[in-house]
């Protein structure tokens, strides 16, 4: 069951789902919620002429150690002159969200990140294939983001709404806790610290 924004301010209200800060009314639509980007953007490095990396994709997935390696590979974007972030045509980013979202165990709910059309219709894709946020999840989501159309894009931190989260109730609480190393993750590269 997709939860209407009836519901998910129910949910808040109940405690059964967490944001911080708190949505604003135009975030909610009739059955989804869109956060905001937040101020943490990365790229990853441009490589020197005749070099060439690759990634073993088992040894990386298999080993929160490895993936966390992909930190040397990335470097974080400012904000230009007029506090905005240009993503150019063909260009791909992370992006965290402003929004900490925390979904307890308790409250049955799964989320999923899905696009928004107004950006689909100019090329932009906001999630590569891992769009669901489980039950359990806590922290800031982190949006890989994807600019196919002919146009440059200014990103407002703090402001734009790049994605929409559609929640939906899960069957039964979980067995147990969730263990993934993105929960409450402190970069892209997965968590290495503490969060809120």
């Amino acid at each position: 069951m997709i939860l209407s924004d009836r519901d998910i301010k129910k949910a808040l209200e109940e405690g059964n789902l967490i944001i911080t800060p708190a949505p604003e009314l135009n975030q909610f639509s009739t059955s989804a919620l869109d956060p905001r980007v937040g101020s943490g953007f990365w790229k990853y490095k441009n490589r020197k002429k005749g070099i060439r990396t690759s990634i073993d994709f088992d040894e990386i997935t298999d080993s929160e150690e490895a993936f966390a390696n992909l930190r040397d590979f990335l470097q974080e974007i400012p904000p230009d002159d007029r506090g905005l972030i240009l993503l150019r045509r063909g260009e791909f980013i992370l992006v965290e969200t402003l929004e900490y979202i925390k979904l307890p165990p308790c409250g049955k709910l799964a989320a999923r990140v899905e696009g928004r059309s107004s950006l689909a219709r100019l090329g932009i894709s906001v999630h590569m294939t891992a769009p669901v946020v489980h039950c359990g999840f806590k922290g800031r989501l982190h949006l890989e983001i994807i600019n196919n159309g002919p146009f440059d894009l200014e990103i407002r931190p703090k402001k734009t709404r790049l994605c929409q989260l559609v929640f939906e109730m899960v069957q039964s609480e979980p067995s147990g806790p969730l263990d993934s190393y993105f929960t409450d993750q402190d970069d892209p590269a997965g968590r290495k610290g503490s969060s809120l």
